[in-house]
């Protein structure tokens, strides 16, 4: 069984004036990403890798996370193709993954993100910014992931009453 970590940045300034790719993260994101850094402390295994686009906001909200897990060694693939990525391409790397990790996170846009949970659990979601789901796949190897093969296991958000 593998399980996957699906985060959206957080809650980013409104414009760049060097286009929405560069936007940063507000403060208030800044302090939703470490809140669910914090969170989900216990969740992080060590080494399990984390996929990331390109774009500002989404960097800054990973290595919020990573600095909040304290797991400086987490290895971190920043995807170019990640920005505004499709559902189809987000699984396309996800069934790429080396089968010793047992886990994944991403941290992406929606409406990629949130269609890839809907595609795996056949449960429509709309995450909010710094919004996550937990979906457990019944799969032993990544490449076997598509639809309808996850669970569920959570959804949370900075306004859930289960975030700090």
């Amino acid at each position: 069984m593998k399980r996957l970590f699906a985060v959206r940045h957080g809650k980013a300034e409104a414009k760049h004036p060097d286009g929405d790719f560069h936007r940063a993260l507000t403060p208030r994101g800044q302090g939703d990403a470490k809140s669910l850094g914090q969170w989900t402390q216990d969740a992080h295994a060590l080494g399990s890798p984390v996929l990331t686009s390109a774009a500002v906001r989404t960097t800054q909200t990973t290595a919020i996370l990573r600095e909040a897990w304290r797991a400086k060694e987490t290895a971190i693939t920043v995807l170019e193709e990640g920005y505004l990525a499709s559902d189809r391409a987000w699984l396309g790397w996800i069934n790429a993954l080396d089968d010793s990790h047992e886990q994944v996170w991403i941290v992406g846009h929606n409406p990629g993100l949130s269609e890839l949970v809907e595609r795996l659990t056949e449960q429509p979601v709309w995450l909010p910014t710094c919004g996550m789901a937990e979906i457990e796949l019944q799969i032993d190897q990544w490449d076997a992931a598509f639809a309808g093969v996850g669970r569920l296991r959570g959804l949370f958000t900075p306004k859930s009453s289960l975030c700090p």
